[in-house]
């Protein structure tokens, strides 16, 4: 009954509704976190929704590609107009990354580097060089987001100094 209960969170007049983004059940870890794909269920909620916000709390940067993030950040934005607020964070999970083909050690580093491929690549018509690829200028992602940024929330430290959120991030959770 999930859609169920977000619509009745939007009539209510709910600020937000915040989704978890949690690859795999870790049993050791003690909970099963959210069921469903933040990205995906987003785009459920954008559509069954009209004035709450839509975040998510907290997308695990280092074990998806930066331009997806973008990618799917932006339609969801779009299609809910407006209302997705993206926390992003470097993770917790050791086991979840070995399973993608990940090292767990250098995920503070590749978090800083998605985010600003995220930041970057939602520009018109980017050029830059990353971790993650180079964009030339020769090409654009659309959509852009509806203000013309996606608000990017950093949880915890994400393995990052607070100079670093405080100048990088529009929020921290």
């Amino acid at each position: 009954r999930h859609i169920e209960r977000a619509k009745l969170a939007d009539e209510l007049g709910f600020s937000a509704l915040w989704l978890r983004d949690v690859p795999f059940n870790v049993p050791s870890f003690g909970d099963a976190g959210q069921m469903f794909d933040p990205l995906v269920y987003l785009g459920a909620l954008s559509q069954s929704t009209s004035q709450i916000g839509l975040g998510v709390a907290s997308l695990i940067l280092p074990l998806r590609h930066p331009a997806h993030v973008a990618k799917a950040a932006a339609s969801a934005d779009v299609l809910s107009g407006g209302r997705l607020l993206l926390g992003v964070a470097s993770g917790d999970r050791p086991q979840e990354y070995p399973a993608l083909g990940m090292s767990f050690e250098d995920r503070g580093a590749r978090f800083r580097d998605a985010f600003g491929y995220i930041r970057q690549v939602l520009d018109d018509y980017p050029r830059f060089d990353s971790d993650h690829g180079r964009l030339d200028g020769s090409m654009d992602m659309l959509p852009k987001p509806t203000a013309g940024r996606i608000p990017m929330l950093v949880t915890g430290s994400s393995r990052q100094l607070m100079p670093w959120i405080g100048e990088n991030a529009d929020g921290w959770i």
